[in-house]
């Protein structure tokens, strides 16, 4: 497992008043983590618990033709490794510099035992979780591509809330290649569905990394198939 890699105690990973609870335990280390490196690989065994401080991860499983499938993208305060299974059903790259707080396993495990509280934020977690993971299922089985492009900075704006005077302004840690292996598409359709959302006033693109949504109520319509792309 390659990983940079400056550590030290840390238990402020979860929201109050359970950073509290986890600082009893003493449970949290700090890691970072250079961009493009690789955090966890599918099927190895789950030893940690993930929680994101800053930057971002992709998750992805890989194909058997060599190509893989990006799974969902991870930001600030997102965990990653909390699951009943015994191993890692996705590997875990780091997209920009990460700094994340992980919790051996075991030692959370017993922790959440003498922690009613602890244990019921770590059920909502993995329900967050759950959720996510069904939303995708339904974005690549029933979604065109524009729909799928529109859900997808949908979910963006929902997750990143800058709101501003010209809309909502989306930072896009990820490549035009990362998003076309998240939504099933290829890069060319990708770039020619924001090229159409830019001339339908949807959005307008600053930068490659940076898109701002003029118009949410337009963009949520044409993720529900109510406009034609």
């Amino acid at each position: 497992m390659a990983t940079s890699v400056v550590q030290k105690p840390c238990s402020r990973a979860f929201d109050r008043p359970y950073a509290e609870l986890v600082e009893e335990v003493g449970l949290g280390v700090t890691m970072s983590v250079g961009a493009g490196r690789t955090i966890v690989i599918e099927g190895d065994p789950i030893e940690h618990v993930y929680r994101i401080v800053s930057g971002s991860v992709r998750l992805y499983k890989a194909v058997a033709d060599g190509r893989r499938q990006i799974i969902d993208f991870l930001g600030a305060m997102d965990c990653f490794g909390l699951t009943g299974l015994d191993s890692h059903a996705y590997s875990v790259e780091s997209i920009t510099d990460v700094s994340m707080i992980h919790y051996p396993r075991k030692r959370l495990e017993a922790a959440i035992e003498n922690q009613p509280d602890l244990r019921d934020q770590l059920f909502r977690l993995a329900c967050t979780e759950l959720d996510r993971a069904q939303q995708y299922m339904l974005l690549l089985g029933r979604k065109s591509a524009d729909e799928r492009v529109a859900s997808f900075l949908l979910d963006l704006v929902t997750r990143q809330d800058d709101r501003r005077g010209d809309g909502v302004r989306l930072h896009l840690a990820m490549s035009r290649q990362d998003i076309a292996d998240h939504l099933g598409l290829t890069i060319e359709t990708v770039s020619r569905i924001f090229t159409r959302f830019k001339q339908a006033g949807l959005i307008s693109l600053p930068d490659r990394h940076a898109v701002i949504v003029s118009n949410v109520v337009q963009l949520t319509r044409m993720a529900d198939g109510g406009l034609n792309g």
